[in-house]
């Protein structure tokens, strides 16, 4: 099982954006792949093999193609002390090397000062840890959660927790919000990755107003059988 690890600005960690899943999967491989620590090349290409190993996925080639369509275009919104700005993953339309069954993306200017030469003010994790997961709201939930992974304990206001996952507009109701995005990613990371997962809403009177996570590091990562 790989041992690679994940290391983003903690700015990206928690900025608003959505992605369908092969194109999390997509970033997230790539993103591994690169010593964050030092400057990155702008380009970095990845075979459909490796995004299989890496990522689990049984229809690699397929998947990895459909993954770079789904991220050109893409944006990100970021918040840091200063401003808010919309950016992009990629500078260019992904390369797709047919015949060597691999891709090439550019990254913008702007996502690489987030995911390179950081020596502070970031967050890492271990690819491996969020491979089987088959949601993009659990990797992002992962991600959230990963930020405070030295408390075990996150409190995020439902405003921010909706715009993380890219989902601001939708789920007015907190009951619909919690049956169909927190409980399943809750449950799908209790079963798939290396966290264990409790949560509760947190009210003001009576209404919701933020989600109070607690979680723990399982040294066995669970296996879905």
């Amino acid at each position: 099982m790989n041992n690679l690890t994940v290391t983003k600005s903690i700015y990206l960690i928690d900025a608003s954006y959505k992605l369908p899943l092969q194109a999390q999967k997509l970033v997230l491989a790539c993103i591994a792949k690169i010593d964050s620590r030092h400057e990155i090349p702008k380009e970095i290409t990845i075979t459909a093999a490796e995004y299989g190993e890496l990522m689990q996925i049984a229809t690699p080639r397929r998947d990895l193609y459909t993954a770079a369509d789904a991220l050109f275009k893409s944006s990100i919104l970021i918040k840091d002390e200063k401003e808010e700005t919309e950016l992009y993953w990629i500078q260019k339309k992904v390369k797709k090397n047919k015949g060597e069954g691999s891709v090439t993306l550019t990254w913008s200017d702007d996502v690489v000062r987030y995911i390179s030469q950081l020596q502070s003010r970031f967050t890492s994790y271990k690819l491996r840890n969020i491979a089987q997961l088959q949601s993009t709201h659990s990797i992002r939930l992962y991600e959230l959660l990963a930020k405070f992974a030295d408390t075990g304990l996150r409190v995020i206001s439902l405003d921010e927790f909706k715009a993380a996952l890219g989902i601001s507009d939708k789920y007015a109701q907190y009951k619909i919000l919690n049956r169909d995005v927190i409980k399943p990613s809750v449950e799908e990371l209790n079963k798939r990755s290396d966290l264990v997962i409790r949560y509760n809403s947190v009210k003001r009177g009576r209404n919701v107003v933020a989600i109070e996570f607690e979680f723990r590091h399982d040294s066995q990562l669970k296996m879905d059988i």
